[in-house]
C-alpha cells in the first residue's frame, strides 16, 4: 500500500501545475450546446491523459453534444475488478461567459466559470493517476475513466454510454465537487422533469367570456394539486409558467415546467403514478392535458456494498488526518444512472468550493492536492477490494 501521504507528498509540489491547468480548461467556454468547447476540454484532458500511459479513445457525441473521452488504465490483476471513474466537461453556461469572468485569483479562492462545478475535479483526477503510477502503482484490474460532454443537460448522449460501462464495474467514483464542509455524497435525489400542456377554448373576454374554457385558470388550479404531490422525501418545483398572449381573450392555451425530485425511487415512482392520475380529471370542464416527460435521473440510493467504498474513504482520510463525513445532497450527477443497476458509488470527490452553477462560484485552492491525493487513496483502496455479485469483474 502507498498511502496518502506518500501521494501528498508526490503531489503537492505540483500544486501551480495543477493551478494551470485548471486556469486553461476553465478559459475554454464549454455549454452542453453547442458541443466544441466540451470536445476541446475532453481533448486537452486526451493528452494528458495519453503522455501518462492512459489508453484514451474519443467517443463522437450525438444530440449535438461534444466528444467524450475514454482512458484505461490496465494492471497486473487479470481478474482484478474494473473501477469507473465519471466527470463531465460541459458547464451550464453560455458562450462568452470565460471573457467575461476570467479565471482569478483571489487570495485562497480561484474563481471562474465551471472551476469548481466540474473543472476542478477532472484535473486533479489526472494529478492522482499521476502520483499512483509514479509510485509503481500497478496491483490492479482496470481503472476505466470517462469524461462526458452533457452532463448538465441529462446526459443526452452519454447515460447509455455510462450504463454500458457500468455494466462491468466492480464499484464508481464520481468526481463531482465535495460538499462545502467537504463531505463525500453518499446519495442523491432522483428526478423527473417534464412540461405540463393545457388546451382551452378562446372566447372574447368582454362579449362571452361564458363560451370560454380558460387554460390558464386550469393551469392555476392543476399546478396547487401537483404541489400538493409534495411529502417527506419528495419535493415539487413548477417553473416556465405561460398562458394566453391578449388580455381581451380567454386563453386557450397554457403550460408549465414540473419537477419532481425525491430521495428514493419508490417515492419518486409513485409521485409520478399520481401526476398521471391529476391530469386525466382537469378541474375546468372542456379543457385538455397532458404531461410529456422529459428527463430527469434515477435515485442514487446506497448499494448494498456502498460502505465498502465509505469505508476506503475513511481509511483514507483517517491516514491524511483529516475529519471524514459523508452526506445525502438533492442534485443529480452521472451516478444517479448506476444506482439501478446496483453499481457502488462514492460521489462527491471532487474538490472543496461553493456557489455552483453562479457567478459567485469558486474553489478553494488549498484543497486541491489534499483532495487529489485523498482520491488517489481511494483509488488504491477501491482497486484491491472485490465486488462478490459483480456481474463481471475483468474487461477483456
Amino acid at each position: 500500500m502507498i498511502g496518502v501521504r506518500k501521494l501528498r507528498e508526490r503531489i503537492e509540489p505540483r500544486l501551480g501545475d495543477m493551478i494551470e491547468d485548471l486556469r486553461r480548461v476553465v478559459s475554454i467556454d464549454s455549454p452542453t450546446f453547442p458541443g466544441e468547447g466540451a470536445t476541446r476540454v475532453a481533448g486537452f484532458f486526451e493528452e494528458r491523459y495519453r503522455s501518462i500511459g492512459g489508453e484514451v479513445d474519443r467517443i463522437p457525441g450525438t444530440h449535438g453534444t461534444g466528444d467524450h473521452l475514454t482512458v484505461r488504465f490496465r494492471g497486473k490483476r487479470t481478474e482484478g475488478p474494473k473501477l469507473f471513474l465519471i466527470g463531465h466537461c460541459d458547464t451550464v453556461f453560455p458562450k462568452g461567459e470565460a471573457a467575461k469572468r476570467p479565471f482569478t485569483l483571489e487570495g485562497d479562492r480561484a474563481r471562474g466559470p465551471g472551476v469548481i462545478d466540474m473543472k476542478s475535479g477532472l484535473v486533479i483526477c489526472v494529478y492522482a493517476l499521476e502520483a499512483l503510477l509514479a509510485e509503481g502503482f500497478d496491483d490492479f484490474g482496470t481503472i476505466v475513466i470517462l469524461y462526458d460532454t452533457d452532463e448538465e443537460r441529462g446526459n443526452p448522449s452519454s447515460r447509455t454510454l455510462i450504463e454500458e460501462m457500468g455494466e462491468l464495474a466492480a464499484a464508481a467514483l464520481i468526481l463531482e465537487p465535495a460538499r462545502e464542509d467537504g463531505s463525500f455524497v453518499s446519495a442523491r435525489k432522483g428526478s423527473a422533469i417534464g412540461s405540463l400542456s393545457i388546451e382551452g377554448v378562446a372566447a372574447h373576454a368582454g362579449v362571452d367570456p361564458e363560451r370560454g374554457r380558460s387554460a390558464v385558470e386550469e393551469a392555476a388550479r392543476q399546478i396547487v394539486r401537483i404541489y400538493g404531490l409534495a411529502r417527506p422525501g419528495g419535493t415539487i418545483n413548477v417553473t416556465g409558467l405561460r398562458g394566453g398572449e391578449r388580455p381581451h381573450i380567454v386563453a386557450d392555451e397554457a403550460g408549465c415546467t414540473v419537477e419532481l425530485r425525491a430521495e428514493k425511487q419508490e417515492t419518486l415512482d409513485s409521485m409520478r403514478r399520481e401526476l398521471a392520475e391529476i391530469i386525466r380529471t382537469p378541474e375546468v370542464k372542456e379543457t385538455r392535458l397532458s404531461f410529456e416527460e422529459s428527463g430527469g435521473r434515477p435515485a442514487m440510493e446506497p448499494a448494498a456494498d456502498t460502505e465498502l467504498l465509505l469505508d476506503a474513504a475513511r481509511e483514507t482520510a483517517r491516514e491524511a488526518g483529516v475529519p471524514f463525513s459523508h452526506a445525502a445532497t438533492g442534485g443529480g450527477s452521472d451516478g444517479n444512472y448506476l444506482a439501478p443497476m446496483r453499481v457502488p458509488v462514492l460521489d462527491g470527490l471532487g474538490p472543496v468550493g461553493g456557489g455552483l452553477h453562479t457567478v459567485e462560484e469558486y474553489v478553494e485552492i488549498p484543497s486541491l492536492a489534499p483532495r487529489a491525493a485523498m482520491l488517489a487513496g481511494i483509488i488504491e483502496r477501491a482497486a484491491a477490494a472485490r465486488r462478490p455479485d459483480s456481474p463481471g469483474n475483468t474487461e477483456k
